[in-house]
């Protein structure tokens, strides 16, 4: 560890010296979305090049407009085409890298829905939202910003979907002993922030577990995302009818909690590279942990979502005719430019690639559960 205190770590001791350990859950949460210091909240580039990671939207715009062609899908099933407005609801846009992308594919290759077309976007970040205003200054008119809370009074109709949010929300971490459970808290230990074992602060994670329907290994460490239950819970109360996309990094419970992943699926980075331990650079590096998809489809039936679709990411690419996108816009005599988006294509693709370990869940509301 650094031998360099910076502001967040003495908020966070201060804090400790106060109130006793806090649950690692809280100190993540911190790390990432302290009002002043969390990562998401500071000016610091996170993504692309010159950040810390890459998502599927960096590769390549086909991404967005693929999505912009499922949306556009969706629109028709619910019976809303053409009288009625196509509604977007991104949660988590980022940069607006994403959204720039949906929103260009719209116009260019479905004006019709364009036409029609209401991006809401809901943002917690403040530098986030100002780099999502700046991208899409072009498209104001279709582009608004809201909270889910507003979208619930009254719930709406239309398409929400998130691209790599789950994974950053904070999430509590259990190891299993013979005695039962532990959670992981965050002390003091010589003045510096220290790991430390102690009783469960929530029978909610007793609860998880037992839907989850694997047991770990004794001795092993598994995150557990009441999070994005909650989450789940609130896009359940703003959506009135319509869909859920989740775009993620993760697995099923099986997968994530099989014998080889004894420390867990938790992850820092910096620069690109693996960090080893999340008492590094406080609120300057960010962490991440795979979702759960088992929970997704286990809680989504309590707040009235129907699973319809869960796969790997390269398959619903490839289900939802990105291929043919791709054959469409090829030419005979391809430029530099064209041979190089091409390759850039090959990462959605490629085992090791950027879509390799993402998964597409996709969920349906009907009405009120």
């Amino acid at each position: 560890m650094s031998s360099k205190r910076n502001d967040l770590e003495r908020r966070l001791i201060a804090r400790i010296e106060r109130e006793g350990p806090i649950t690692f859950r809280d100190f993540m949460q911190a790390a990432l979305y302290d009002p002043d210091y969390g990562y998401y909240n500071t000016e610091r580039v996170k993504i692309g090049p010159q950040g810390d990671y890459y998502t599927s939207s960096n590769v390549h715009p086909a991404f967005g407009a693929l999505l912009a062609r499922v949306f556009v899908q969706q629109w028709k099933e619910l019976g809303l085409y053409p009288s009625h407005q196509l509604t977007i609801v991104e949660i988590g846009a980022g940069t607006g890298r994403l959204a720039c992308d949906v929103l260009n594919a719209l116009r260019d290759q479905h004006p019709e829905a364009f036409q029609e077309v209401d991006y809401v976007i809901v943002e917690s970040s403040p530098q986030m939202c100002r780099r999502e205003c700046e991208l899409l200054a072009g498209f104001e008119s279709r582009v608004h910003w809201r909270t889910l809370e507003e979208l619930g009074r009254p719930p709406m109709e239309g398409t929400f979907f998130s691209n790599e949010l789950i994974d950053a929300l904070p999430v509590h971490r259990v190891r299993f002993e013979r005695s039962g459970i532990e959670e992981q808290y965050v002390s003091i230990a010589a003045g510096r922030l220290a790991l430390s074992w102690a009783q469960p602060s929530t029978l909610e994670l007793v609860n998880y577990l037992g839907r989850a329907g694997v047991k770990p290994a004794e001795g092993q460490i598994v995150e557990i995302n009441l999070d994005a239950i909650e989450w789940l819970s609130k896009v359940s109360r703003a959506l009135g009818r319509g869909f859920l996309i989740t775009v993620d990094y993760g697995d099923l419970s099986p997968l994530l909690w099989a014998p080889d992943r004894r420390y867990g699926t938790l992850r820092s980075f910096y620069n690109h590279r693996l960090v080893d331990s999340p008492l590094e650079r406080i609120g300057e590096q960010d962490m991440t942990a795979s979702v759960n998809f088992t929970a997704l489809l286990e809680y989504g039936p309590d707040f009235g979502l129907e699973t319809l679709s869960y796969e790997r990411q390269v398959a619903f690419l490839v289900r939802m005719g990105l291929i043919d996108m791709i054959a469409e816009s090829a030419g005979t005599n391809p430029s530099r430019q064209e041979l190089n988006e091409w390759l850039a294509l090959k990462n959605l693709f490629v085992p090791g690639g950027v879509s390799d370990n993402f998964r597409v869940l996709i969920q349906k509301k009907i009405g009120s559960p």
